[in-house]
């Protein structure tokens, strides 16, 4: 009972400090808008973009597969039952989880995260005014997606393919056509929905196994992380 007790103890401190992060993001919410509106009225006179802030797409996703990490440990089973639990137990069309915001707060986190970084691939993409540079950061963001799925990061892996699958990118045929896209496709393949995500529940297994038969905890350091 007192190992009982201490787990849950640990357990509901981590979720409450996911809670109180979520919070203090929150409040600070409008001084990020202040600063946006501030930014489009007076842009400074160099914008970095990705390429110049990290150029090595295994430091990216070593750096992405941290992040996951911090969100998917402030997230309980019982904040995935609470979301998918319905509001009429004879009505399956009707999920409550707009109804369930205090008790889901770090799964939402995580959504929150998912699409922030599918729209930081796409704008970081739509950036350069030159096609050569264009296809430049798309080849660059495509071996991060394969650094990821490397060390079992899914998560930012489906991520980066949502982002480039975004009507604004996918549309630059020309763009498109100046990159090396090989990679890509394979990876594509990899998280293809057909058969019920049959080749990633393939490459999850995989990368399980990799994870237990790891020799040094560097390796394992991206092996528990997963799509939602």
């Amino acid at each position: 009972m007192n190992q009982v007790l201490q787990k849950l103890s640990q357990r509901l401190a981590m979720m409450s400090q996911g809670e109180e992060s979520i919070v203090k993001v929150s409040l600070n919410a409008s001084s990020i808008s202040d600063k946006l509106v501030a930014f489009k009225t007076k842009p400074p006179p160099i914008q970095k973009d990705m390429l110049s802030i990290c150029n090595d797409p295994y430091t990216l996703a070593q750096q992405l597969t941290h992040v996951e990490l911090e969100h998917l440990s402030h997230i309980g089973p019982e904040e995935f039952v609470q979301a998918f639990v319905q509001k009429d137990p004879l009505d399956g069309t009707q999920p409550c989880f707009s109804d369930q915001k205090k008790k889901t707060s770090n799964l939402e986190a995580y959504v929150r995260w998912f699409n922030r970084l599918c729209y930081l691939v796409a704008t970081e993409i739509c950036m350069p005014a030159k096609k050569k540079q264009r296809a430049q950061v798309i080849e660059f963001f495509i071996d991060v997606a394969r650094e990821c799925f490397n060390i079992g990061n899914f998560n930012s892996l489906m991520a980066i393919i949502s982002g480039m699958n975004m009507s604004p990118v996918s549309r630059l045929k020309k763009t498109w056509g100046k990159a090396k896209t090989a990679k890509f496709f394979i990876l594509e393949h990899q998280m293809d929905p057909t058969g019920n995500f049959y080749n990633y529940r393939t490459a999850l297994r995989g990368a399980v196994h990799r994870s237990r038969t790891a020799n040094s905890n560097r390796e394992r350091v991206g092996l528990s992380t997963f799509t939602f």
